[in-house]
């Protein structure tokens, strides 16, 4: 058994980080919604994490978008 975060979106629960299931692994999820000062504190980590990312390997795509414009090029 392991903690992920997650995110809801378009009717979809999407992990915030890798999880080690089969593809298709029925799971059980216990919903905790996270309140604004916690998802503020999140957000903050993820921006400080994003930012040592760019200084180690280079410029970071700042969102889905780019990511598929660069995947379609």
């Amino acid at each position: 058994m392991f903690r992920t975060d997650a995110v809801y979106q378009d009717g979809v629960f999407k992990p915030l980080s890798p999880v080690t299931l089969y593809e298709n692994q029925r799971v059980s999820l216990d919903i905790k919604p996270l309140e604004q000062e916690d998802a503020t504190a999140w957000i903050e980590r993820v921006s400080k994490h994003r930012e040592q990312l760019a200084a180690k390997y280079g410029v970071m795509p700042d969102s889905a978008i780019d990511i598929a414009e660069d995947r379609a090029r």
